[in-house]
């Protein structure tokens, strides 16, 4: 017998630990984060039903291997047709679902509980133990390498990390594996985005967040919302200096700025050929803390001025956990 409502109600089920067991779920969207979602609500013991549009035969199959209930529909009337008879404690939606789906706004208009898939990875977080600390970067034409140069620095410094969301596994596979992280940095999708905006009340509080001031859905800032420590933007570029001071941050985060000119107080840049970081040290007014050269990263291969911005930012990402800028220069002169 499935749970009652309130027992189900999303400020009730906030650990891995809660009593997810027995509820009924509506996964809306199956591709590969909707299958993560699935096979994390399965192995919950959660009584899973998938509506999809669409969706690749072998992550229907899987799906079914899993425990779940699988309609894959592309007509709207047939899709919202399948809800008959569910009567669903809580839905999760995929990145890759609008907010005018048919399916949602049927379960928002009966006021089923309707989760993204970082709402729901953020109540599980403490599946290993000690939670992850979270880092989101938007995605853009800067992101990978970033991603991809803090987790080197990470993982030279002795700090667990993955790489995990848009063109990467998907975070809840990485949160349900047996081994901790101390950190994993989550590429936001411009679909996730999407829906960050659509949840403004999302319980995600990330450590750090890194915006390109491009692909945002709105101006509000509810991309920085949550935020912890850092709130990380590129200075000159887009919305996202607006963003910063329009978001709703916990006390004491900062607005870190990003760009190639010489950096201001609580920001990263560039003097005279030097990388500098007046963010992350006591007496930032006054001191700078030098990490390396653009003369040395030209001489370890980096594309001189076009990289700048996603080390940059990679700097930032490793500063916010007091790596010493002497290994952050190590990595950076191997490229």
């Amino acid at each position: 017998m499935a749970q009652s409502l309130s027992s189900a109600a999303p400020e009730n089920l906030t650990s891995w630990h809660s009593p997810w067991s027995g509820l009924r779920a509506v996964v809306i969207g199956l591709g590969h984060t909707g299958f993560a979602i699935v096979d994390t609500l399965c192995e919950l013991g959660c009584d899973v039903t998938v509506i999809a549009a669409e969706a690749a035969p072998d992550i229907v199959k899987l799906s079914e291997v899993v425990g779940a209930r699988v309609i894959v529909e592309s007509d709207d009337t047939q899709r919202h047709a399948a809800l008959e008879g569910i009567d669903p404690d809580f839905a999760v939606v995929s990145p890759g679902v609008a907010p005018t789906d048919p399916v949602v706004v049927q379960l928002s208009h009966a006021g089923v509980p309707v989760l993204s898939d970082l709402n729901l990875a953020w109540r599980l977080r403490d599946k290993s133990g000690e939670p992850a600390e979270w880092i989101l970067v938007q995605h853009s034409g800067d992101s990978d390498t970033t991603v991809g140069l803090a987790q080197r620095i990470f993982q030279a410094a002795s700090h667990p990390t993955r790489v995990v969301g848009f063109q990467a596994p998907p975070l809840l596979d990485a949160l349900r594996e047996p081994r901790p992280y101390s950190a994993l940095i989550i590429q936001v999708s411009p679909a996730s985005l999407v829906w960050k905006e659509r949840f403004p009340d999302s319980p995600v509080s990330p450590r750090v967040t890194v915006s390109w001031g491009e692909g945002s859905p709105a101006e509000s800032g509810v991309f920085f919302d949550g935020t912890t420590l850092a709130c990380v933007y590129r200075k000159g570029v887009g919305p996202s200096e607006s963003q910063v001071a329009d978001a709703d941050v916990v006390e004491g985060a900062r607005a870190i700025g990003i760009g190639l000119d010489s950096p201001g107080m609580s920001d990263i840049g560039v003097v005279e050929g030097i990388i500098v970081d007046r963010a992350f040290l006591e007496d930032r007014a006054n001191q700078a803390l030098e990490i390396s050269t653009v003369d040395e990263l030209a001489e370890a291969g980096w594309d001189i001025p076009g990289d700048i911005p996603a080390i940059l930012a990679a700097v930032a990402i490793a500063r916010s956990r007091d790596v010493e800028p002497a290994l952050i220069a190590g990595v950076l002169s191997l490229p």
